[in-house]
C-alpha cells in the first residue's frame, strides 16, 4: 500500500486535499457575533484549503481569475516535483537496483583513483583513503574475527540471494545497509584528500 501512495504521489497528494477540502467546506459559518478564535480559523482553514472565495467573499477584486490561475499553475508545478526512481532491468526490488547504484559509483571512483595513482596524479595523502575504499569494496577476512566478515559488494550479493530464494532478508539487509553507508563514507573520504 505504501509503496501504491509513493508511485502515485500526486493522485495521492489530490485525494488528501479533497478530504481536506470537504471537511473544511462542513464547517459551519462563523456567527456575526460569534468569537473572534473561530472566525480567525475559519478563515484560516478556509484559505489553506483554497476557498479564498468563501473566506474573504467579494472583498477582494478579481481574486476568481487570479485563484483560477494560482490553482492551475499549482497542480501542473506538483506532479513536475514529483521524485521518480526507476528500477533498473534484472532488479529484484528498488533496495537492490539503489545498491547497485551505489556500488557501480563505487567501481568507478576506484578505477579511477587507481588510474590517478598509476599515472602519478594521485596525491600521497589519498593513499590511505582509497585502499580504505577497496577495502570497504571487497571482501575483508578478519584475522581476529570466528567468521568471515563482508563487504559492500557481497553483502549486496548475499542479499540478493535471500531475496531471490525467498529466504529471510532482514539480517542481510541490515549489513547491507551498514556496509552501503561505510562505502559511502569511504568514496567522500577519498574524493575530500584529492
Amino acid at each position: 500500500m505504501f509503496e501504491l501512495l509513493t508511485e502515485h504521489q500526486f493522485w495521492t497528494a489530490v485525494v488528501i486535499y479533497w478530504i481536506f477540502s470537504a471537511a473544511v467546506s462542513s464547517m459551519p459559518d462563523p456567527a456575526g457575533n460569534g468569537s473572534s478564535g473561530y472566525l480567525w480559523l475559519y478563515r484560516f482553514l478556509q484559505t489553506i484549503a483554497g476557498n479564498i472565495t468563501t473566506a474573504f467573499g467579494s472583498k477582494i477584486p478579481g481574486l476568481k481569475t487570479f485563484t483560477l490561475l494560482l490553482v492551475a499553475l499549482l497542480a501542473a508545478a506538483t506532479s513536475a516535483c514529483a521524485a521518480r526512481y526507476i528500477v533498473h532491468p534484472g532488479a529484484l526490488n528498488k533496495t537492490d537496483s539503489a545498491a547497485y547504484d551505489i556500488l557501480l559509483v563505487a567501481e568507478t571512483a576506484i578505477d579511477q583513483a587507481r588510474l590517478e595513482y598509476k599515472s602519478g596524479h594521485l596525491p600521497a595523502g589519498a593513499k590511505p583513503a582509497f585502499d580504505a575504499l577497496i577495502q570497504s569494496y571487497n571482501i575483508i577476512y578478519g584475522c581476529a574475527l570466528s567468521r568471515l566478515r563482508f563487504a559492500a559488494r557481497d553483502s549486496w550479493l548475499a542479499y540478493r540471494s535471500a531475496i531471490a530464494t525467498n529466504a529471510p532478508a532482514a539480517v542481510y539487509f541490515s549489513q547491507l545497509n551498514q556496509n552501503l553507508t561505510d562505502l559511502a563514507v569511504r568514496i567522500r573520504e577519498l574524493e575530500q584528500t584529492k
